[in-house]
């Protein structure tokens, strides 16, 4: 990529702008601008620039339309300028910090929002700001705004948008984490000020660090710490006749990718795996040995009923459905190993059952 060639381009297409916002601005000219502009973009840059509809009409005498107008002016130049800086060198601490708040504002839709919150305290892990406050906020950072009983984060959230990336840059290292704040702040809540700003440290890097994966694809595998076939999931339904049997090993599917269901999931499929084993008989051993016989045809018996062995001691010393004492826990790691090693085993008899009863009703 030659960098001097983008940054030249974002460089005219700005000329541009601010010619067709003094002169020229009808829609057909806004709709131009934008369709040359946009391929050179991404993320929420891409979405800010594409909700720009006519930015001004000379002729026009009312303030309010005249104020949205230069307001959405301002994001299209912020947008420019962050987009620019990225083809600049980057050498110092500092610009690296730039290059990362910027790509969680571009990676977060809400980015100015829920800065918004934290600079007006609606985030409560930062000071409280009144009007008065806010005001004097962005005065000692040598800005014009004055808030004049908007409301607040909303307020903040629009100036925020016509920031730049380095000017937001300087903004939370010289304004929403300048010390004097957290003292008044501490002395207000009478707390320590070192752990309210220690608070409020992490509650920002949560806040940076989320932002840049809002939008990272769904990677299955980084989720469960394995290389897994994703047709057991999703393409093999099971279709034995035992009905509960398959309501088990379904529930069990759907609950593992809620968080807060993998418990319930590995519980349900332990049931499911457990049932499996009394298929044929009541006697659970004269059952699954009648299964491994199945399973194991033109392949190895002893490796079978060696992983119904294995699995089932996992089963019966860690924490999944019995819940004593001296059960172990399972890691979560762990648990997503266990959960498809054994609906692999589950899935392999499944397609030997169901071939089975396939059979049996052509006879």
């Amino acid at each position: 990529m030659d960098k001097n060639k983008e940054l030249k381009y974002l460089e005219a297409a700005f000329r541009e702008f601010n010619t067709i916002y003094k002169d020229h601005a009808t829609p057909d000219n806004i709709k131009e601008w934008k369709s040359k502009i946009l391929p050179k973009l991404t993320g929420t840059a891409k979405t800010k620039i594409a909700r720009v509809e006519v930015v001004r009409f000379p002729e026009s005498s009312y303030d309010f339309s005249m104020n949205k107008d230069e307001h959405e002016k301002k994001i299209v130049e912020a947008v420019l300028r962050d987009t620019a800086f990225k083809y600049l060198p980057h050498k110092s601490q500092e610009t690296i910090e730039i290059l990362k708040l910027l790509k969680a504002r571009e990676e977060n839709i809400d980015f100015e929002l829920e800065l918004a919150e934290m600079i007006s305290g609606d985030n409560d892990k930062f000071p409280y700001r009144s009007s008065y406050y806010l005001t004097e906020f962005f005065q000692n950072l040598g800005y014009s705004y004055t808030h004049s009983g908007e409301t607040r984060k909303y307020w903040v959230k629009d100036i925020l948008e016509e920031l730049n990336i380095k000017e937001i840059h300087s903004l939370i290292t010289t304004g929403l984490f300048r010390k004097k704040y957290f003292i008044d702040f501490a002395k207000e809540k009478n707390l320590d000020m070192k752990d309210l700003l220690k608070e409020a440290t992490k509650e920002f890097k949560e806040f940076i660090q989320n932002s840049i994966t809002a939008n990272e694809a769904f990677d299955l595998s980084s989720v469960l710490d394995m290389n897994i076939n994703v047709e057991l999931l999703f393409d093999n339904e099971a279709k034995t006749s035992d009905i509960e049997l398959n309501k088990l090993i379904e529930e069990a599917k759907e609950r593992f990718f809620n968080p807060n269901d993998k418990q319930i999931a590995i519980e349900k499929l332990w049931d499911a795996f457990e049932r499996l084993r009394t298929h044929f008989d009541s006697d659970k051993k004269k059952s699954a040995s009648k299964l491994v016989d199945i399973v194991a045809d033109k392949f190895d018996s002893g490796f079978i009923n060696e992983e119904f062995l294995k699995l089932g001691k996992i089963g019966n010393e860690y924490r999944i459905r019995h819940h004593e004492t001296n059960k172990k826990e399972l890691t979560p790691v762990h648990l997503n190993y266990f959960f498809f090693r054994m609906l692999a085993l589950i899935d392999l008899c499944l397609s030997f059952l169901n071939n089975e009863e396939e059979a049996d009703l052509f006879q």
